[in-house]
């Protein structure tokens, strides 16, 4: 029998190591109380995706988006000009 792994496709599994290699450079350039509340999700050649799951650490980075833009310039990634903001909507049990 083979594993599931050997089904995944490379380029999906670059795609999350570079994703994980996101988070880590992210949280590693900003305060620790909010990068306990955000996670890089997607990326393009000239964008990144955070989801957060506060809605004010949302508005944080959308009001600061040009500090997180800055911290990818910082480690060499020049073609990034803007970061995506994404909130969680968490179902609540009724």
């Amino acid at each position: 029998m083979k594993k599931i792994s050997n089904f995944i496709p490379d380029k999906v599994i670059k795609k999350k190591e570079t994703i994980d290699k996101f988070n880590t450079l992210l949280k590693n350039n900003i305060d620790p109380n909010i990068s306990t509340k955000i996670n890089v999700i997607n990326y393009s050649d000239t964008s990144i995706t955070l989801e957060c799951d506060d809605s004010s650490v949302s508005s944080i980075i959308k009001f600061e988006s040009e500090k997180y833009v800055q911290i990818f310039k910082d480690h060499g990634m020049y073609n990034i000009r803007e970061v995506k903001v994404k909130l969680i909507q968490f179902q609540q049990s009724e």
